[in-house]
């Protein structure tokens, strides 16, 4: 969802909104800011309430030692969200799931580009055209982060204990000791944007995740 120009201290949101994200966001000294924060939770509310999940609204939620949001007291539904520039993306699944989104706003320094990338994924990067190689990158660091959000360890967990390989149809994530295996997709995000879905398990890739990108609302 995009949430350029809109007021999401206004009352019609209210009963999207925790009084607990409320107070936190008046904190926020970023009026920009304040709306992202606060649309990421609009997002997740429309969200649950569009997919019919039976919750009260607005959904309370705890989150683990690395940040990673559960639903409170509810089992077998996941969320994740994420933003960026201006907008804000949401996830929901039956599976452990992480969503990343990133604007792409500058091009990757050198230096930053091998501490994210690891020797494999260079190998991939370095041989695509020079126009690609902007893209090429956010959508790693998209689909690095998703997973790592997926897994609920954030960046505690170390970069080289896994590589994406972009080379077939969807990324794919290979951990280096081998444990349960992760689902990733790239998404067809807003113009500008990088962005990327990650669950637990190895699912069917070949229907397409559904993905609405709105404007003012949902």
């Amino acid at each position: 969802m995009k949430v350029s120009r809109q007021d999401f201290t206004d009352p019609k949101w209210r009963c999207w909104l925790s009084g607990e994200r409320l107070e936190q966001a008046r904190r926020i000294k970023s009026g920009k800011q304040q709306q992202i924060y606060l649309g990421a939770e609009v997002l997740l509310n429309r969200s649950l309430e569009r997919i019919g999940a039976g919750l009260s609204l607005p959904a309370v939620y705890t989150r683990t030692v690395h940040g990673k949001p559960y639903l409170y007291g509810q089992k077998g539904l996941y969320v994740n969200w994420s933003h960026s520039k201006d907008c804000v993306l949401c996830g929901l699944s039956d599976q452990e799931i992480g969503v990343d989104l990133q604007y792409m706003e500058k091009e990757p320094k050198k230096a930053l580009v091998y501490r994210v990338l690891q020797p494999e994924e260079r190998i991939f990067y370095e041989q695509a055209a020079s126009g690609q190689q902007k893209v090429l990158f956010y959508q790693y660091w998209a689909v690095k982060e998703s997973y790592l959000k997926a897994r609920g360890t954030g960046f505690s967990a170390p970069l080289d204990a896994f590589y994406v390989r972009m080379e077939g149809a969807y990324p794919e994530v290979v951990q280096r000791d081998q444990k349960t295996g992760w689902t990733c997709r790239l998404l067809n995000a807003a113009e500008g944007y990088a962005a990327a879905v990650c669950t637990e398990g190895v699912q069917d890739l070949r229907a397409d995740i559904p993905v609405e990108w709105t404007g003012s609302e949902i």
